[in-house]
């Protein structure tokens, strides 16, 4: 059987295992929530250049005419 001093000290320890549990999820959360705003900008970007290409060629096709 277990002593006081004992219990305490599993206890402590599971504390201490969940604590870093919950700091690692926390990190891979802002990791993947930071990737994914980044793939997100990243697209914006992409499709603002499409735009301007496409009006660009436009333009040109219209001046050739």
């Amino acid at each position: 059987m277990k002593t006081f001093q004992q219990f305490n000290e599993d206890i402590e320890q599971r504390r201490q295992e969940l604590r870093q549990r919950s700091k690692d999820q926390m990190q891979k959360f802002k990791e993947k929530s930071k990737a994914s705003a980044d793939a997100q900008r990243q697209r914006s970007a992409e499709t603002a250049d499409r735009k301007r290409l496409k009006d660009e060629i436009k333009r040109e096709l219209k001046n050739e005419r």
